[in-house]
């Protein structure tokens, strides 16, 4: 019998090519294709399971435990590594997702109450910005989440501080590049409505200096290290595996304190959208820091400033605290493939 990429009753991306088969062996592998097919969209849920995927890696050996999840019937498993394999064990089992049918997150904590307490999505609630506590109350209203509206709601926040910052804008440009736009012709693009907050300031002047002086790099960051990753100084790191397949949707399980301010589903929003665009990816979530990896960088200047506003907004701890400009922000995006995200008390 001779057959030519027959399908065999799976989803079309499951269809492969049998030759010179006989139907008994067709109707065996179809069986097999079948099974398999479930088992790879199961989410794993018992420790033997997991122990059993584990066989052969280096994680074979490592405890696994399984916590319950406030507000909801599901759990989560915890993987402790020693801490200079943290990243080692996410990349492990970020290779397993489609086995696992669970997301990888380092985490930093005290036990499963600190990781999945609700005390922050209650406040969310008494502050409008949640309908419930619960991670499946959450997932089900975040993606009526209006990102633009938050922005420009904290880019009006901007405008107060806009004249107060003129002179301290411009002589960040004259210590770089050695000039600057005259204070005169600020007041008045300000006068004319064409610059109405900081943001859109710090917008001017990043085009102002990428025009002027494109021969020296204007583009190019000269001081990154504000982005560096956080280790935490204990001898153990702790791998979360959450009952979700996507790390944005993590937020719904772990608070983080920037979402305080914006409300999870912004955060989550966000999350969502860079992963989308930069292929961004949620690796460490420390409670006030969020850490990524990031596949794609920004291609343009102008793409890397609207990014760099978005973080900020989102977390201004990230600049505010290492002092960093908006437009020195976003000469970082377009290098870095590590993303650091802090939002504090």
């Amino acid at each position: 019998m001779h057959l030519s990429f027959y399908k065999i009753g799976l989803p079309d991306f499951l269809t492969i090519g049998v030759t010179d088969h006989t139907d008994s062996d067709l109707r065996d592998f179809r069986g097999y294709a079948v099974r398999s097919f479930k088992l790879a969209t199961e989410m794993i849920n018992t420790v033997e399971a997991l122990s059993n995927l584990l066989q052969g890696s280096f994680l074979e050996r490592h405890a696994i435990r399984q916590f319950a999840i406030d507000e909801s019937d599901e759990f989560a498993f915890a993987i402790e590594v020693p801490r200079s394999h943290g990243l080692d064990a996410w990349h492990l089992m970020r290779s397993y997702l489609k086995d696992t049918q669970r997301y990888p997150l380092l985490v930093e904590g005290w036990g499963a109450d600190d990781y999945f307490a609700r005390f922050y999505y209650e406040e969310e609630v008494n502050d409008g910005k949640l309908q419930g506590i619960s991670p499946k109350e959450i997932l089900a209203t975040a993606s009526t989440a209006d990102l633009e509206a938050f922005l420009e709601t904290k880019k009006d926040a901007r405008k107060e501080y806009l004249e107060d910052s003129i002179e301290g804008s411009l002589a960040r440009t004259r210590e770089r590049f050695g000039a600057s736009p005259d204070n005169f012709q600020i007041k008045a693009l300000i006068d004319q409505q064409m610059i109405r907050s900081t943001v859109e300031l710090e917008k001017w002047l990043f085009n102002w200096e990428l025009q002027n002086f494109s021969h020296v790099n204007a583009a190019t960051a000269l001081y990154t290290s504000y982005l560096d990753w956080f280790e935490p100084d204990s001898r153990t790191a702790t791998l979360l595996l959450l009952p979700v397949e996507n790390g944005w949707d993590s937020l719904a399980y772990i608070h983080w304190f920037g979402a305080c301010s914006a409300g999870t589903p912004v955060a989550i929003g966000f999350l969502k959208q860079w992963h989308q665009h930069y292929d961004a990816e949620l690796v460490c979530h420390y409670g006030t820091m969020l850490q990524l990896n990031v596949g794609r960088l920004p291609e343009t200047p102008e793409e890397a400033f609207e990014l760099a506003w978005q973080q900020e907004a989102l977390a201004e701890c990230t600049t505010m605290l290492p002092g960093i400009t908006l437009r020195d922000h976003a000469r970082s995006l377009l290098m870095m493939k590590r993303w650091f995200l802090h939002e504090r008390p």
